[in-house]
C-alpha cells in the first residue's frame, strides 16, 4: 500500500521545503506503519499564479498516476510528525480520511504545542459544524487517493478552499479526527504570492461554507463554538 505526500511550494517557501523533506524522510525511516511505498510529490508554484488548490489537485492526479492508495497533504513550511505513518496505521482500514490533533510551533523554534481548546477527536460532522473552525481541522491529513480525486479543491477560491474540501469529505465519507499528531504547523513563514489570503478572509469563507452545507443537508446546526470562546488568528496571519 503506497502513500503520497503532496506539497505545493509557493513563493518564499522554497527554502523551508528542505526541512519538510527531511521530516518526511525521518518519519519513513522511523516507522512505515501499514505503508509499503512512499512517493514525495512536490508541486512548485514559484510565482504563485497557480494557487494552492490547483497545485494540490495536480498533486492528486500525480499521486494516482504513481499508484498511490493514500495521500497526505503537507504544506512547504510544515513538518511531518516523526511517527505519523505508525500513528495512523490502526485507523486506515475502517476510514476514508483521518485527521490528527492540531500541533503548532513558531517557525525556527524547537518547542511544539497542541492548540488549546481544540476538538480533540470525533467521527461526527455535526461536531465539526458546531465548533469554531479554528479548533477543528487543518490541512495535514491522510485520505484515500480516489476520494481526494472525487472531491478536489475549489481552484476559484483564494481563502477557505481547505475547509470547503474538508466538509465535502466529512459529509460523504468515513472520516475521523484522532488524538494523534500527524504534522507540525509552523507559524510565521507564510507564502506571499498573488493568491494568498488573510485570516479574516479565511474565516468568512469557512463559516459560509459550513452554513451552506448545513442548509443543504437540512441540518439544524449553527456554526458556533461549543463551550469555548471564538478564536481568531492574529491579523498578521496569512494563509
Amino acid at each position: 500500500m503506497k502513500v503520497g505526500i503532496i506539497t505545493p511550494i509557493g513563493p518564499g517557501h522554497e527554502s523551508s521545503y528542505q526541512a519538510t523533506i527531511e521530516s518526511i524522510q525521518t518519519a519513513w525511516h522511523n516507522h512505515r506503519g501499514s505503508f509499503t511505498g512512499l512517493e514525495v510529490i512536490d508541486m512548485p508554484d514559484p510565482q504563485g499564479h497557480h494557487g494552492r488548490s490547483a497545485r494540490r489537485n495536480d498533486g492528486i492526479a500525480e499521486g494516482l498516476r504513481r499508484g498511490c492508495d493514500w495521500l497526505f497533504f503537507l504544506d512547504a513550511d510544515d513538518l511531518l510528525s516523526p511517527y505519523a505513518f505508525e500513528e495512523v496505521a490502526e485507523h486506515l482500514a475502517n476510514n476514508d480520511a483521518v485527521w490528527g490533533n492540531i500541533c503548532e510551533s513558531a517557525f525556527g523554534a524547537n518547542e511544539v504545542t497542541l492548540r488549546k481548546n481544540q476538538l480533540p477527536q470525533t467521527e461526527n460532522i455535526e461536531d465539526i459544524l458546531r465548533t469554531d473552525p479554528y479548533l477543528t481541522l487543518q490541512m495535514g491529513h491522510f485520505v484515500r487517493a480516489r476520494i481526494a480525486a472525487e472531491v478536489r479543491f475549489d481552484e476559484s477560491l483564494d481563502a477557505g478552499e481547505d475547509f470547503r474540501y474538508y466538509l465535502k469529505v466529512w459529509d460523504k465519507y468515513r472520516c475521523k479526527k484522532v488524538p494523534s499528531v500527524f504534522f507540525i504547523n509552523r507559524r510565521g513563514h507564510h507564502s506571499r504570492g498573488p493568491r494568498s489570503a488573510d485570516a479574516q478572509q479565511w474565516r468568512a469563507s469557512v463559516e459560509a461554507a459550513a452554513r451552506e452545507l448545513a442548509l443543504e443537508a437540512g441540518r439544524s446546526v449553527t456554526v458556533t463554538p461549543r463551550n469555548v470562546r471564538v478564536f481568531f488568528p492574529d491579523p498578521e496571519y496569512v494563509i
